[in-house]
């Protein structure tokens, strides 16, 4: 008999993007207004005083934070690729030459591209 009842909607809420993400809630009382993140030994640390700022600036740094952080992760993957004893690069030949340690690979981009980084 139920599989013929009508259907009682049940009462939803929603909150807005802006108010909740992923349960954090904007604090301006609290530290870089309440994002997590904060660790011991130094839970507020922030020498420069860049938490100082509006809710859209402190997201824009998180984003930027984290954006950097996953560049330097592709950078040192990059780095422990290319140096020995694995013989592989995936831009230079380097069966025919020892190009060296990966810091002076950008010295092998400026012989084989010399405008490479003028183009940049």
């Amino acid at each position: 008999a139920s599989a013929f009842a009508p259907f009682l909607k049940a009462a939803t809420t929603t909150t807005s993007l802006h108010e909740t993400l992923n349960g954090w809630v904007p604090d301006e009382s609290q530290f870089a207004w309440g994002l997590p993140g904060s660790l011991d030994p130094a839970p507020e640390f922030d020498p420069l005083g860049f938490a100082d700022c509006d809710l859209n600036q402190i997201k824009k740094y998180r984003e930027a934070e984290i954006q950097h952080g996953r560049v330097a992760m592709l950078a040192v993957i990059g780095m422990l690729v290319t140096e020995e004893p694995i013989e592989f690069h995936p831009l230079f030949e380097a069966s025919n030459k020892d190009i060296g340690p990966a810091i002076r690979h950008l010295d092998e981009v400026r012989a084989v591209s010399p405008f490479f980084f003028e183009i940049l």
